[in-house]
């Protein structure tokens, strides 16, 4: 739910990509014009425990759907505390992404939580542009010898207030 809340903040729309394994959001900006991409891969079996997923046949598997991250935040902090959670592609009045939540009760009565998410399903013939992009690769290394510096300080300090003399 916090990353559907961070990508809310990032922007308006983003696309949900749906596999058997794995959901991935997916904001594909155009850099060369100063636009903002982001790719976030969830392993689904992170996030439930149950998990049924068909897509429009065997070998396209998969469902690309686009999505305003905030509605799909608001949806998802209300079934945050919920004994169990369906998500369901819907067509209403248009597309949704129906999240019905069963809340806990001081009774024996269920109380259930719908809500209905607006999307738009991106026609196959898109979802190429919502592949995993390629990324060089890259070398970073993080040095502080001044932390270092400290730790060692600190650990001599310790060995000394112990009688012991060396490190």
């Amino acid at each position: 739910m916090f990353i559907v809340t961070t990508i809310s903040k990032l922007t308006k729309m983003c696309v949900l990509r749906l596999t058997p394994d794995n959901l991935f959001f997916v904001l594909s900006g155009k850099v060369a014009n100063g636009g903002v991409s982001m790719w976030c891969e969830l392993s689904q079996a992170n996030f439930f425990d149950e998990y049924q997923m068909e897509g429009v046949s065997s070998e396209d598997n998969e469902i690309c759907l686009e999505v305003t991250p905030e509605n799909l935040s608001r949806a998802l902090k209300t079934v945050q505390n919920a004994k169990a959670v369906k998500v369901k592609l819907t067509k209403k009045h248009c597309p949704c992404l129906t999240i019905a939540a069963e809340l806990p009760t001081l009774s024996s009565v269920s109380r259930v939580v719908t809500h209905d998410v607006p999307v738009d399903v991106i026609p196959r013939r898109l979802w190429h542009e919502f592949k995993e992009p390629s990324m060089p690769d890259f070398d970073v290394t993080f040095s502080s010898l001044a932390v270092g510096q400290e730790v060692k300080l600190t650990l001599h300090q310790a060995l000394e207030l112990c009688g012991k003399s060396s490190l």
